[in-house]
């Protein structure tokens, strides 16, 4: 039966991200897809290296004989995640605004996969806890942000 939980959460998360991208602007095509290609390329080596060293580990994933990372996660929700969190970041808002945009997209991310990990098979903690999820998206996001703003030439405010 847990196993039936785990596969209806991962659907459910897989559809939700597909359908997210039908709400990127197509004038902002180009922005969305470097950020997902780049999001893709460090999530993905962050994401094997903390499962070799088994600090956590999904029990229930896609393609589950082929690696022991969460294609689902790494390749969709945490890039799909951060084309919205970088293309709605408030740029032009005072300071104290982008600190809680940060604090709130990265708490709120950070408290779904402490539910999954505490409720479902989806992901378990060994040597992980919840604070180092955040802790990394905190580093993570704004390294990607660093990168979209030079890329793009993009003033920070």
């Amino acid at each position: 039966m847990k196993s039936l939980i785990e596969k209806l959460v991962l659907f459910c998360t897989l559809v939700f991200s597909l359908t997210a991208l039908c709400f990127i602007p197509i004038k902002k095509a180009n922005k969305a897809s470097f950020i997902f290609f780049l999001s893709q390329f460090f999530t993905w080596a962050l994401g094997l290296i903390v499962v070799e060293l088994k600090w956590l580990e999904y029990p229930v994933r896609e393609f589950s004989k082929t690696n022991e990372t969460s294609l689902l996660f790494e390749y969709a929700v945490l890039p799909i995640t951060t084309i919205f969190f970088i293309l709605c970041y408030p740029r032009k808002k005072p300071l104290k605004i982008r600190v809680l945009y940060y604090i709130t997209i990265i708490s709120f991310f950070t408290f779904i996969e402490y539910l999954l990990e505490k409720y479902t098979m989806v992901i378990e903690y060994h040597g992980w806890q919840w604070y180092w999820t955040w802790i990394s998206l905190c580093c993570l996001l704004y390294l990607l942000m660093l990168i979209y703003n030079w890329f793009f030439k993009i003033k920070l405010s």
